[in-house]
């Protein structure tokens, strides 16, 4: 209520356009290839292809296992049905209450993930997802991306297969950034969507050649904030989705808390112009309403209203 009076009152303002006379039209192109950022030396592909094949560890035992045979052949992008959700185990905590918010409000992924009826086990998925990377995203090996494949990132997208071949296949990082590093980690399957693979980055290069044939070096070294991604599949193991650039910690690193190629290119002094390619600034409206007493009190109620369960209130 108290958000819906304040914009009443104070209307969004145009937002001022930042106008650069140098190398603009050349780089602006390049917003369609957002994803970037998330793509590792492509002549090092051999070695992430080679991380790829590796054995994962399963999360739970054989025995387990052996209660999902029976798998849905059907492509699946949530759970679309109604489920028991299994409590995590309290890890032997002696405290009552914290013992009972554990079983309350976290989750056992072991047990999840082992009665997932989707055909492929996490640890095929994990690889697959690692081979899609190690391929430039797939877009040196269009076969790995599902015929109805979109990619979609905080900005740009979705974009179909064909747009996002058209834009990525010829966008070639590593000329600009020689010593790139995309410092993929934590892959890891989603209980909640048994059929998406997440997994982080944090890309950090020097800008020592031409980016986009324009862009001279600059010797700047970029570091980006850590930066969340995912890859969704269909039963066939075709990726259906590519999720890219979601910024984690926008303090960290040297590109005003942006993603992706749009991070980089602040961090060497030539974002592009408008409000999505800029840093995080607070609106007119925004700055208003922190400042008005009444909707203050309002708003941490709002936000004290999530310790949801918590063992102190």
């Amino acid at each position: 209520v108290a958000a819906t009076r304040c914009a009443a009152h104070f209307p969004p303002p145009r937002r001022p356009q930042e106008q650069r006379s140098r190398n603009m039209s050349a780089v602006a192109s390049l917003s369609v290839s957002h994803v970037a950022a998330h793509a590792a030396v492509t002549s090092r592909s051999s070695r992430a292809t080679s991380a790829s094949s590796s054995t994962f560890p399963r999360r739970v035992h054989d025995s387990q296992r052996k209660t999902s045979q029976s798998r849905r052949s059907s492509r699946m992008h949530a759970v679309s049905e109604p489920v028991t959700i299994p409590a995590a185990p309290s890890g032997g905590e002696q405290d009552p209450a914290i013992a009972a918010y554990i079983a309350d409000q976290m989750i056992d992924e072991a047990v999840m993930l082992a009665s997932s009826t989707f055909p492929i086990a996490p640890e095929e998925l994990i690889a697959k997802t690692k081979g899609i990377l190690a391929t430039n995203n797939g877009a040196n090996d269009p076969a790995r991306l599902a015929a109805d494949f979109n990619f979609v990132a905080p900005v740009i997208g979705p974009l179909s297969k064909e747009k996002f071949l058209e834009a990525f296949s010829s966008f070639k990082l590593e000329a600009a950034f020689p010593d790139a590093k995309a410092n993929f980690h934590s892959f890891r399957v989603d209980p909640f969507e048994p059929n998406r693979v997440w997994y982080d980055s944090r890309f950090v290069g020097t800008h020592t050649g031409p980016f986009a044939s324009t862009i001279q070096a600059t010797g700047i070294r970029v570091t980006t904030p850590p930066q969340a991604s995912s890859m969704t599949f269909n039963a066939r193991g075709e990726c259906t989705q590519l999720t890219v650039g979601y910024v984690m910690d926008k303090n960290v690193g040297n590109t005003g808390g942006l993603g992706g190629v749009f991070g980089i290119l602040y961090a060497i002094g030539y974002a592009l112009p408008f409000p999505e390619a800029q840093p995080w600034s607070m609106s007119l409206q925004y700055n208003v309403f922190t400042q008005l007493g009444n909707y203050s009190s309002d708003l941490q109620k709002f936000i004290a209203g999530f310790n949801i369960g918590g063992a102190d209130k």
